[in-house]
């Protein structure tokens, strides 16, 4: 599903049941998540497309999609299991921010907002990196903006360096990591990033 929104000018990408679709197209989208064009090689010619989108996708815990419901029995051993998550290769998976985990709701299932809330907190939150200076949103940052914005005080630093080497993180993922936490003080309206915005980056990774 392609949807265009005016007003932040990007495409929202959405694959449902992700692991389904064809290997080849997974890897052809590892380039434009990374660097926001598509390039088309010919005999004669290059061209290259802008493609600023947002990524989003679905996909159950296993094949019968009942791993983490309390109340039907998951059908599915662990080579399914794991032949089904192995669809996904570990460079396309590196490419996404946020991963959530989701488990079933129930009747006492309370929102920590309301929709007009939340609202107000992502508006603030742009408002807060234009106020910044920043000529792009966090999830666009530049190396060289990364150390500019993002910054990290000791303890920071310390934190990283464990996280680096306990879940092996690339380059990339490194990156990414504190352009969720950089975003997640934002929200918090804070401007340095601190200890608890970096944890919860952390969380936020594929495990």
């Amino acid at each position: 599903m392609l949807q265009y929104s005016n007003s932040l000018r990007y495409l929202e990408l959405f694959f449902d049941e992700l692991p389904h679709f064809s290997k080849n197209i997974l890897e052809a989208l590892r380039e434009p998540m990374e660097d926001r064009h598509i390039r088309i090689s010919r005999v004669n010619a290059k061209v290259t497309y802008d493609a600023n989108f947002l990524f989003i996708a679905a996909m159950n815990p296993c094949p019968c999609g009942n791993q983490f419901s309390k109340s039907i029995a998951c059908r599915c051993n662990d080579l399914e299991i794991n032949r089904y998550r192995s669809r996904l290769s570990d460079p396309f998976l590196d490419r996404i921010d946020l991963y959530v985990q989701m488990h079933p709701t129930s009747a006492e299932d309370k929102s920590s907002y309301t929709s007009h809330q939340f609202h107000t907190k992502v508006r603030n939150a742009f408002a807060q990196q234009k106020k910044r200076g920043q000529k792009t949103l966090n999830g666009s940052l530049s190396d060289t903006e990364l150390e500019k914005y993002c910054e990290l005080n000791d303890e920071g630093n310390t934190i990283m360096d464990q996280a680096i080497g306990r879940f092996s993180l690339s380059f990339r993922a490194v990156s990414r990591v504190l352009k969720v936490a950089r975003t997640i003080a934002d929200i918090e309206g804070v401007e340095a990033i601190e200890k608890e915005h970096l944890m919860e980056a952390l969380s936020y990774r594929k495990r």
